[in-house]
């Protein structure tokens, strides 16, 4: 069980990793000057809160499963 929520804290922590660099590469695009910004300058809105909160949350419910982990180990030595 432990390994399992090793295993599931990462591939969250990984997911998490991924979604930012997607949304950060569409939001300023791949060549100068920041292209998916200035072309719908109109629309486009900066993309950092929803990140923070998106990593925020998982950061918070790894940190839980991996809580969980310790918590047993020191209670057990």
């Amino acid at each position: 069980m432990r390994a399992l929520r090793w295993i599931l804290a990462a591939l969250m922590i990984a997911g998490a990793m991924w979604i930012t660099v997607d949304m950060l590469n569409e939001a300023y695009g791949a060549g100068p000057p920041y292209y998916g910004r200035t072309v719908n300058m109109d629309k486009w809105t900066s993309p950092w809160f929803a990140l923070i909160a998106i990593d925020a949350l998982v950061l918070l419910i790894a940190l839980t499963l991996l809580r969980g982990i310790w918590g047993r180990t020191d209670k057990r030595s």
